[in-house]
C-alpha cells in the first residue's frame, strides 16, 4: 500500500514538472496574419529564438532607462554589425501589456502581444517558426503548439513601415505627456520663485523701515554729538545760503543740513557743494557725501532746496577752520559760509 501510495505522488510530482517545463518552453508558428503571444514574469528573462538574423525590434511600452519609463526591457544577441535570432525580454514591473514587431534577415515580420503573469506562467524560451496552412485548413485544427492569436477581422497587420509608424507615434505621445509634465513642474517652479520674489518685495520697506530704527536706537545708545556752527546764514546778490546751527554727530558719521534759496529774478545753477578745512588761504578738501531735494542744480526764481552733506569727522582738526563752497563751472566760486573759524 504504501509502494502505491508512493508512485503515486512521485507520478504527479513529475506531471507537475513536466507541465511546468511545457509551460516555461513554447513554439509559435507565425506568418503575417497571426499573433503570437508571450507571457513574460518580473524577475524572469524571457528568450525568443527565430529562423533569422533580427534586424530590427519596435516595442509600444519600451523602458527608457534615462527617464525610468516604460515596461519591458528588449535586447538582441549579437553586435550590431553581425545580428543574432535571438532577442530577449525581461518586464520592470509586475503589470502591464504592449506589443512587439519583429523583423528578420529572411525578410519576415513577427507581430506579438507581451503581457505579465506569474513566475509559474511565463515563458522561458519561444522558439519561432514559420506557420504553413495544413492541408485541411477548412477543419480549423491548430497547426503547432504555442499560443497565437489571429489579427482583427482576419486581416494581415499591413507591412512592417505601416506598424513602425504606429508604435512611433505611441511613443510621441509618451515622449508629450513626458515633455507637459516637466514643463507643468517648471512652470510651477517658476511660481514659486515669483511668490517668494514678490514676497520680499512686499516686505523690503518695512525690513528697511525696520533697520533704520535698529541703526537710530543703537545711535541713541551711544549718545548723539553736536558741533555748533558759527555762521548759519549768508546771503548774497542771487542765493541765501542757511544752516543748520549743529552739524549732527550720528555714530561714526557727520550730517550737516543746508537750505539755498534763489532770491534773483533769474535762474540759478550750481555745480557743485563741497567743504573745505585749514588754516591757511587755500583749505583742503573734505570728502563728503551729498543728498539733495533735488538731483538737478538748478533754481529758478523763489525756488529752495535742501540737502545734507555727510562726512567722517576724523577728517576734521580740532582747530582747523570749516568752510562750505558753492562752485559753479571750473570750480569757481559762487558762495561761502564760514561754519567754523
Amino acid at each position: 500500500m504504501r509502494v502505491i501510495i508512493l508512485t503515486a505522488v512521485l507520478l504527479i510530482s513529475f506531471a507537475a514538472a513536466s507541465g511546468a517545463a511545457a509551460q516555461s518552453v513554447a513554439t509559435l508558428a507565425l506568418n503575417a496574419d497571426r499573433i503570437g503571444e508571450i507571457k513574460t514574469a518580473q524577475g524572469i528573462t524571457t528568450m525568443i529564438r527565430f529562423p533569422d538574423a533580427v534586424q530590427e525590434i519596435i516595442c509600444g511600452d519600451l523602458y527608457d532607462p534615462g527617464t525610468g519609463k516604460g515596461t519591458f526591457v528588449v535586447q538582441r544577441s549579437g553586435p550590431a554589425e553581425h545580428p543574432g535570432n535571438e532577442v530577449f525580454i525581461k518586464p520592470v514591473s509586475a503589470r502591464g501589456a504592449s506589443n512587439m514587431f519583429v523583423k528578420t534577415d529572411g525578410k519576415r515580420t513577427y507581430s506579438f502581444d507581451l503581457t505579465i503573469v506569474t513566475t509559474a506562467l511565463a515563458h522561458r524560451m519561444v522558439n519561432i517558426t514559420d506557420w504553413t496552412p495544413p492541408a485541411d485548413a477548412g477543419s480549423g485544427a491548430p497547426a503547432a503548439s504555442g499560443n497565437t492569436r489571429s489579427s482583427d477581422g482576419g486581416k494581415p497587420p499591413g507591412d512592417f513601415e505601416r506598424l513602425k509608424s504606429e508604435v512611433e507615434e505611441q511613443a510621441r505621445q509618451k515622449a508629450g505627456e513626458i515633455l507637459r509634465n516637466a514643463q507643468q513642474q517648471a512652470d510651477r517652479k517658476i511660481a514659486e520663485a515669483d511668490a517668494k520674489l514678490a514676497e520680499a518685495e512686499r516686505l523690503a520697506p518695512l525690513r528697511a523701515d525696520q533697520e533704520i530704527e535698529r541703526r537710530f536706537m543703537q545711535a541713541l545708545m551711544l549718545g548723539l554729538r553736536e558741533t555748533k556752527v558759527s555762521n548759519t546764514r549768508v546771503l548774497t546778490k542771487r542765493v541765501i545760503i542757511t544752516l543748520d546751527p549743529r552739524m549732527i554727530v550720528f555714530g561714526e558719521k557727520a550730517y550737516l543740513r543746508y537750505t539755498i534759496q534763489n532770491t534773483g529774478d533769474k535762474d540759478f545753477t550750481f555745480a557743485a557743494m563741497s567743504l573745505e578745512a585749514g588754516d591757511g588761504k587755500e583749505g583742503n578738501p573734505v570728502t563728503t557725501v551729498v543728498h539733495q531735494s533735488k538731483t538737478e542744480n538748478l533754481l529758478v526764481p523763489g525756488e529752495a532746496l535742501t540737502g545734507v552733506m555727510v562726512l567722517d569727522p576724523k577728517q576734521l582738526g580740532t582747530k582747523q577752520r570749516l568752510t562750505l563752497f558753492v562752485r559753479g563751472e571750473d570750480s569757481a566760486e559762487l558762495a561761502h559760509v564760514t561754519i567754523q573759524p
